[in-house]
């Protein structure tokens, strides 16, 4: 099984899930999330970290976190093990709890701080448990707005709150409206997410790229991969042009080459790390155009048509040059 990329430094914050094992409830009841909560507190107190958000649902859970000690791993095997243990114990079972390891995806603080709190705290909305984010008692929405009758403790708001204002009860109204203004839109900033690791902008990129090239490449961690293969898109259109005989506008535009532009944009979308928008705006096409060709592709590939072996020989092409 392919494993995930751990990516740890002080003072990374990162959006954490786990959920049960096939999909099954990890909380089985209201005495599972507070010793859960406990678990949280004592393991605050061991490493040093910072909790800035949690949603604990019935098969998963949410935790935003910040690791001033670099510690990530250890954080988060002392969590998952110790809550295993307990529901193990209590409910007279054994095996896994959750569905392998924890998900971590590190996250810009500048940008993403304030958002990706609010998209945590509207996930019961999400699952359409509760109409509004403070009925539902297993967030820190409530810590938030100042409505937790406990809790305030675990939770460190003053960095999010900060963000609007000064003053402690000003910032906790404008917090309030920032998030509950979102309930019928929605917005999903995981669609932003590069190689399922890293939330931000271009140069908090660039510098999570830079600890990425320390580490020593490994075929086992898919991510690693894609953030190494970063092809600009007018180079895999040249090497395309080069393999099929064809001029750059003869292969952009649809017609009788529609294949070859096909296996273009896969390769462009594969290999460059760009989003759908730019690669179809490159191609005369529109974002769900690109998913469509894309998935027509794929479709093709796992058909057994020969396609592989021919997009394997033009990839070889961009990655040598």
């Amino acid at each position: 099984m392919a494993r995930q990329l751990r990516i740890g430094f002080e003072g990374a914050l990162y959006h954490i899930t786990s959920r049960g094992n096939l999909r099954e409830a990890v909380f089985f009841e209201d005495s599972d999330k507070e010793r859960f909560l406990d678990i949280i507190a004592r393991t605050k107190e061991r490493y040093g970290y910072l909790l800035y958000a949690y949603a604990l649902m019935d098969n998963h859970y949410h935790l935003f976190i910040e690791t001033p000690k670099a510690n990530i791993s250890q954080i988060m095997q002392n969590i998952n093990t110790s809550y295993t243990v307990y529901i193990n114990k209590k409910y007279r079972r054994s095996g896994h709890l959750f569905q392998g390891r924890f998900k971590g995806i590190i996250v810009d603080k500048d940008e993403y701080l304030v958002v990706l709190s609010r998209y945590i705290h509207l996930n019961p909305i999400r699952a359409g448990i509760v109409r509004k984010p403070e009925d539902y008692e297993w967030t820190s929405y409530r810590v938030y707005i100042g409505k937790a009758s406990q809790g305030t403790a675990l939770v460190d708001t003053a960095d999010t709150l900060s963000c609007f204002s000064k003053d402690r009860g000003k910032a906790a109204q404008a917090y309030r409206e920032f998030v509950e203004a979102d309930i019928e839109g929605q917005e999903n900033p995981f669609k932003k997410v590069e190689a399922g690791l890293i939330l931000g902008g271009s140069g908090f990129k660039e510098r999570i790229t830079e600890l990425l090239e320390r580490i020593k490449e490994d075929d086992e961690i898919p991510q690693l991969r894609k953030l190494s293969m970063k092809v600009p898109v007018e180079r895999i259109i040249n090497i395309c042009c080069g393999y099929y005989g064809k001029g750059q506008e003869e292969l952009i535009r649809s017609g009788k080459g529609k294949r070859e532009r096909q296996i273009a944009i896969y390769l462009s979308k594969t290999l460059s790390g760009e989003g759908n928008r730019e690669i179809g705006r490159r191609f005369g096409i529109k974002g769900p155009a690109v998913s469509g060709v894309i998935k027509t592709i794929e479709g093709e590939m796992k058909a057994g048509s020969g396609l592989k072996s021919e997009m394997e020989q033009i990839r070889r092409q961009i990655i040598n040059e």
